[in-house]
């Protein structure tokens, strides 16, 4: 355990570290900008019409505190530039919230329009001038005139601007050290996802599974909110990064619902709390897919509303277990839901214009989540410790009646081996056997001639094959049907077998309508005997298929060598095949070997 603890204080020292650059008061450029003016109306106004605005008409709000929560109408904002000069490279004008529907800006020099920017979450990526999860627009100083930037927003999300000006240079400075923050930030969710997904697949304890699913509908939550998500993961779609904020908060509460009912083993300890818990998860899940349909402005008040339900219920219930117990990981589950709790509320009030726009509510969910996990991952450590050890009490009672139980599944093991030697006996000659002919298959032959060449290669012995192939067994198929072909295959095959006698000859379905047959100690007088008996048997086979008589003819090519070389079987084997193929050439129905005549000459012989 104080292991545990040590790393996870090196752990939270870090997490601080990678949030302390944010919140360390820095030039901002808000004194690249004038007084803020605004104007808002239910229907938008053009460009025009807003500048003949009279100036009663504008209000005035510092920059700091340009958020004005959830308000469905169109904003208009005038915010003349100050301190800007001329450049050659562009002036960057940012807003960094990303959430924001539409936003179009009108840069002016004096009375006349130099620039002007259509963008939005509503548009896709690519439409936005830079490639940034924010809106960031380059702007064109080329004078020393007075500069206005008139900007135009209308979201259905938080209308918040947080606004600032930068030099080109000034920019990426920034840029590089927001993203830093960013990827620390994703990086400990990601490695504790990782970490946590491995214990599971090692342990197989279902708490670290609802942790993983939880870490991880969280980070696409967060994400979704910091424009992550629709760079990388949607960027054609913003239909889809419009409603992933939403529709991931009420996946995250139904992870977090199933993960506290397991964590805390409510079933067994608290069944109505626990009905309570996965009540909550399923509302949730249903609240989740509902915002894909109503309205965002409204589904974002019901899920913000459900996460403070959430919270608070795990809350309640984890202190209502920790006085009953005194537990310790019970007390770091309350201690990792608080934190995240603080820094929901945060943020949630200043989206709705509650709190202030500043870096500690912008960045309090970031805060609380990376305390959060790293809580979370020590209590699960240490709740799996300690079931770890009432295990092995329990494995150690269990333990004498494992070894009797396990002296008797040995006699019956015994007895089930010898059954399956049995059995693999008889699936081992499956394997080798042609299921339609029951002679041996084409895997055996290649098997068994090789071994049979190389033997009769160190015996120096003679070694003969056959390869025989059905006459014009094609056209027979066509004419009679290919269950014709299949009993004549078989007959064939019986035929061949019955001429075979020897025990050491080997008859293979070579394929299709050929058949081998590997003869060893046999010189080419006995493999020619054997080869005009097959022929003539099959000859003389009738085959009643239907009512009708049928019969077929054999080509048969014969090769016999005593081997000069280990590896010369590829070149035995061709030249079987090239003398089959003279006898089909030569009129079929013959044996082919060796400086042989047609088959008529060789019957003459015999």
């Amino acid at each position: 355990m104080l292991k545990q603890f040590g790393i996870f204080i090196i752990l939270l020292c870090n997490s601080f570290l990678v949030f302390a650059e944010p919140l360390i008061s820095s030039e901002n450029g808000l004194h690249y900008f004038g007084q803020l003016e605004y104007f808002s109306h239910e229907k938008k106004l053009s460009l025009e019409e807003v500048r003949k605005l009279e100036k009663k008409a504008w209000k005035t709000t510092p920059l700091d505190k340009a958020s004005f929560g959830f308000d469905k109408q169109h904003y208009w904002f005038r915010l003349p530039l100050k301190n800007t000069f001329a450049s050659n490279t562009p002036w960057l004008f940012r807003s960094e919230y990303p959430l924001l529907d539409t936003i179009d800006l009108y840069l002016f020099s004096g009375s006349k329009l130099i620039q002007e920017f259509h963008s939005g979450d509503k548009f896709p990526f690519h439409q936005r001038p830079l490639d940034q999860p924010d809106f960031v627009f380059p702007l064109s100083i080329k004078n020393d005139a007075e500069h206005v930037i008139y900007m135009h927003v209308h979201t259905t999300s938080s209308l918040q601007l947080a606004l600032s000006m930068h030099t080109e240079s000034s920019f990426w400075q920034t840029i590089a050290i927001e993203n830093a923050t960013k990827a620390a930030f994703y990086a400990i969710l990601l490695s504790m996802i990782f970490y946590n997904a491995v214990i599971f697949l090692i342990i197989r304890e279902r708490s670290y599974l609802y942790y993983v699913l939880y870490l991880s509908s969280f980070t696409l939550f967060m994400a979704s909110i910091h424009g992550w998500a629709y760079k990388f993961l949607w960027p054609n779609s913003p239909e889809i990064h419009q409603l992933s904020v939403v529709f991931m908060i009420g996946i995250t509460i139904c992870t977090a619902a199933i993960f506290t009912s397991s964590y805390l083993h409510l079933k067994e300890i608290s069944p109505k709390l626990n009905r309570v818990i996965k009540t909550l998860a399923i509302v949730s899940i249903a609240s989740a897919f509902i915002s894909l349909f109503l309205p965002y402005a409204l589904m974002i008040r019901v899920n913000a509303a459900l996460a403070f339900i959430a919270a608070g219920i795990a809350i309640f219930s984890t202190i209502q277990e920790w006085l009953r117990t005194r537990n310790r990981e019970v007390l770091i589950f309350i201690t990792a839901w608080t934190t995240v709790l603080i820094g929901f509320l945060l943020y949630s009030g200043q989206k709705f214009g509650f709190l202030p726009v500043n870096n500690l509510t912008e960045h309090a969910i970031e805060i609380g989540a990376v305390l959060e996990s790293l809580l979370l991952a020590l209590g699960l450590a240490d709740k799996i410790n300690s079931e770890r050890k009432a295990r092995i009490s329990t494995q150690e009672r269990m333990l004498e009646i494992q070894i009797k139980a396990n002296q008797e599944l040995d006699n019956k093991v015994r007895e089930r081996t010898e059954e399956l030697e049995i059995l693999n006996d008889q699936l081992q000659e499956s394997s080798v056997t042609d299921s339609l002919t029951q002679v041996k298959n084409r895997h055996f032959f290649d098997n068994s001639f090789l071994s049979e060449y190389r033997r009769a290669y160190r015996e120096k012995s003679w070694l003969s094959l056959l390869i025989m192939d059905i006459d014009h067994f094609k056209k027979f198929n066509d004419n009679h049907g290919h269950q014709a072909g299949d009993k004549v295959l078989q007959k064939v095959a019986s035929a061949i077998k019955s001429a075979v006698k020897r025990p050491g000859d080997a008859v293979s379905r070579y394929g299709g309508e050929e058949f081998t047959v590997v003869l060893p100690n046999t010189p080419k007088e006995g493999a020619l005997l054997i080869a005009e008996r097959i022929r003539q048997t099959i000859e003389k086979l009738k085959i009643e298929w239907q009512g009708e008589m049928l019969s077929v003819t054999m080509s048969i090519g014969l090769v016999s060598r005593t081997p000069s070389s280990s590896e010369g079987e590829a070149t035995l084997l061709k030249q079987a095949d090239d003398f089959l193929y003279i006898a089909k050439d030569n009129g079929r129905n013959q044996v082919a070997y060796e400086d042989n005549a047609p088959s008529t000459s060789i019957n003459q012989q015999n």
